[in-house]
C-alpha cells in the first residue's frame, strides 16, 4: 500500500507567499502521486481570511500533515513559527552550502564548495525565547554578580542580562542527528568529516559541555564507522568558512553560532536568496527559505524564489522521493543559464544580476523564473 504523505504550504507574509506559490508550483508539476497538498494560511494573510494569525484551521492543517513548507515572517506569523519549531520540538536546524555550476563566489579560485551546517535550534542563547531577557540588578539582588564586581566591571549602569542553556540531552540528541548525516555523507562519497563548533575557552561550562557531549556521542561512529572529527573555536571557525570552504563538510554547532556562520556560509554561494534550510528532530518537520519576508517588494512579482525550491527539494530528499533527484538536476541546469547572464537575464533573479543590470530592469521575474524550471525539468521527464 502507497503511504500518502501531506505536505502543508503556508505562505506567511510578505514575500514568503510569493515564493510558497513558486514551490505549489513546481510540487504540482513534479506530478507525485502520493503527495497530498494543503494549504494554510498565517499572519495578515490568516487574519483577513480567517480572522486569526494563527488560525485553527491552520493548526489543524500542521497537525494533520507530514511535513511543512514555510515562507516567511514579518511580525504577525511569528506565533506559527513559534509552533513549528517550540511546539513541535525540531530541535534541528540544517543549512546546506553548495556552489552551483554557474554561480559566481565572492572568494577567488574556489570552485567546489559543498557543506552543511547542523545547528541546535532549541538551546544556547536563543533560549531567551522561552525563559526572557532580564534587568542585571536582578543578578546583584540575588547575589549571583557580587556588588563590587557590579560597580568595577559594569559601572552600576542599568543593563540586561540573557541566559544561555546548554544541556546534556540537547546536546546529546543534536549530536547524534549530526554523526548520522556524517555517516549519510560519507557513504554518499563525501569526507565524513564532522567538526564541532564551540567558545569552550570563553565559557567552559557551557560551550565545553557541548564540546564534551559531541565528542562522547561521536565516539561509536568513529569507531564502528570510521567517521572523522574535530573542533574549533567559533571564531577560527569563520575564518575557516572563508579560507577553506573546500575543506568542510559537516558543521555541528552551538544554536547562536550556526545562526550566524549559516548566513556567511550562504555569501560564499550566491546569498541568502538561495540559502534554503530544514527544520528536523520533532513531530513534523518544517522546511523555509531564510531570507525573511522583504516587505518593500512584497506583491511586486520580483522575488527571488530559489531558496524556496531548493528548501522544497530538502523536504522531497528528506521523505526519500526520488523526484528530489529530478528536481536536483533541473536546478543544476537551471544555474547553468547564469553563465551567460546577457543572454538569460529574464530567468535570473534580481539579487543575481549586476548592478547595471538592476538599473535597466534586465532581471528574471518571479513566475518566469519558476516557470524556467518547469521547463527544465519537464524536459527530463
Amino acid at each position: 500500500m502507497i503511504t500518502v504523505k501531506k505536505i502543508c504550504l503556508i505562505g506567511g507574509e510578505g514575500i514568503g507567499i510569493e515564493v510558497v506559490n513558486s514551490a505549489k508550483m513546481i510540487l504540482e508539476a513534479l506530478n507525485i502521486s502520493n503527495v497530498e497538498i494543503l494549504e494554510a494560511y498565517a499572519g495578515e494573510e490568516g487574519e483577513k481570511k480567517l480572522g486569526s494569525t494563527f488560525p485553527d484551521e491552520t493548526k489543524e492543517a500542521i497537525d494533520g500533515s507530514d511535513a511543512v513548507l514555510f515562507g516567511a515572517t514579518h511580525k504577525k506569523a511569528q506565533g506559527v513559527l513559534l509552533y513549528l519549531r517550540y511546539g513541535l520540538d525540531n530541535f534541528a536546524n540544517i543549512r546546506p552550502c553548495k556552489l552551483y555550476k554557474g554561480i559566481i563566489t565572492p572568494l577567488r579560485g574556489v570552485k567546489d564548495i559543498d557543506f552543511i551546517i547542523v545547528r541546535e535550534n532549541l538551546e544556547g542563547l536563543y533560549s531567551v525565547i522561552n525563559v526572557g531577557e532580564w534587568n542585571i540588578k536582578k543578578l546583584v539582588r540575588r547575589g549571583i554578580l557580587r556588588e563590587d564586581k557590579y560597580k568595577k566591571f559594569f559601572h552600576e549602569s542599568n543593563g540586561y542580562f540573557a541566559t544561555k542553556i546548554i544541556t546534556e540531552f540537547g546536546t546529546r540528541r543534536i549530536a547524534e542527528l549530526a554523526c548520522e548525516k556524517t555517516l549519510e555523507r560519507k557513504n554518499s562519497g563525501y569526507p565524513g568529516k564532522l567538526t564541532i563548533v564551540h567558545k569552550s575557552n570563553v565559557m567552559p561550562s557551557t560551550d565545553g559541555l557541548f564540546k564534551k557531549e559531541a565528542y562522547s556521542t561521536a565516539q561509536e561512529y568513529i569507531k564502528k564507522y570510521g567517521i572523522e572529527v574535530n573542533d574549533f573555536y567559533v571564531d577560527d571557525m569563520a575564518r575557516r568558512l572563508v579560507r577553506f570552504p573546500e575543506d568542510q563538510d559537516v558543521l555541528l554547532t552551538v544554536n547562536e553560532y550556526g545562526d550566524i556562520l549559516s548566513d556567511l556560509a550562504a555569501e560564499l554561494v550566491g546569498g541568502l536568496g538561495l540559502a534554503p534550510s530544514g527544520c528536523v528532530g520533532g513531530k513534523i518537520p518544517y522546511f523555509e527559505p531564510v531570507h525573511g519576508s522583504a516587505p518593500d517588494i512584497a506583491g511586486q512579482g520580483i522575488a527571488n524564489p530559489l531558496a524556496a525550491i531548493l528548501s522544497l527539494k530538502m523536504l522531497l530528499e528528506y521523505f526519500g522521493f526520488e523526484e528530489a533527484d529530478l528536481l536536483e538536476k533541473s536546478i543544476e541546469k537551471y544555474f547553468r543559464l547564469m553563465e551567460d547572464v546577457a543572454k538569460n537575464w529574464q530567468y535570473i533573479p534580481k539579487d543575481l544580476v549586476s548592478k547595471d543590470f538592476q538599473e535597466q530592469n534586465k532581471f528574471g521575474k518571479t513566475e518566469s523564473i519558476t516557470n524556467k524550471i518547469i521547463e527544465i525539468m519537464n524536459g527530463f521527464i
